[in-house]
């Protein structure tokens, strides 16, 4: 147990580093939208809720969301963990008056309960280790207010197609054996680590996949009802309502 809390502890700090020396805006390298689907997403996120509506941008990155947001709803509240990625986020907002920022982590909200019409959450479930998974969960349930709505897009090694889910299944299967019993890691299944390079130095970077059943099963009993599920592209874009 000490040798996984003291291992969390260390990935928390691995995960931030490649977004504190990011220069360039998110957009500019995937686009205002990851694709066709999420941009679908998006508006049906909105057709969900009133104008009136106060939002949570949850691991708002630099913002990519967040003015979109802001465009449709009477104030967005953007949080992020990052220094960089929320100063990016803000020069990005500048013009907008109804968006706050807010460093914190997604694991130690700093709200009360029933405040958000909606939360926001967009590529960074991936981060949350699965024993601390339904704990996430339950905070996100706590400060939505009743029927709220809450939108997710969700790494997992599950595609539309066979062939593809076989080829991420086996790839993320091999990155977990490797780092759990060659590298003496204290894994769960579905972690991994593989390497990335930050300022020409490799260090391994922190991920967790999930499937469908899974996370359905975890929103369902956290009291979330499910409205739109897709599954795209190594994503599962869910659409769920508080109950």
């Amino acid at each position: 147990m000490k040798k996984r809390c003291k291992f969390l502890s260390s990935i928390f700090e691995n995960i931030l580093l490649p977004y504190e020396v990011s220069k360039k805006y998110e957009e500019e390298i995937i686009g205002e939208f990851e694709n066709s689907i999420e941009k679908g997403y998006f508006h049906k996120f909105i057709s969900f809720l009133d104008g009136e509506s106060i939002i949570l941008d949850l691991a708002c990155g630099d913002g990519r969301h967040t003015l979109k947001l802001s465009e449709h709803f009477k104030h967005v509240v953007a949080v992020d963990l990052s220094y960089n990625q929320l100063k990016l986020a803000k020069r990005k907002c500048l013009r907008r008056e109804n968006i706050s920022f807010i460093r914190a982590s997604m694991f130690n909200l700093p709200f009360s309960q029933n405040i958000f019409d909606g939360i926001w959450f967009s590529q960074a479930f991936e981060y949350i280790p699965p024993d601390m998974r339904k704990l996430f969960i339950s905070s996100i349930y706590n400060i939505l207010k009743p029927r709220g709505t809450l939108y997710m897009s969700v790494e997992t090694w599950m595609y539309p197609n066979l062939l593809d889910t076989l080829r991420r299944f086996l790839g993320d299967l091999k990155l977990f054996l490797y780092w759990k019993f060659i590298r003496r890691k204290p894994l769960i299944w579905g972690e991994f680590l593989y390497r990335i390079s930050i300022e020409n130095v490799s260090i391994p970077h922190y991920h967790v996949h999930i499937d469908k059943w899974t996370l359905c099963k975890i929103l369902d009993k956290n009291g979330f009802t499910i409205k739109e599920i897709d599954l795209y592209d190594g994503y599962i874009y869910v659409l769920c309502r508080k109950t």
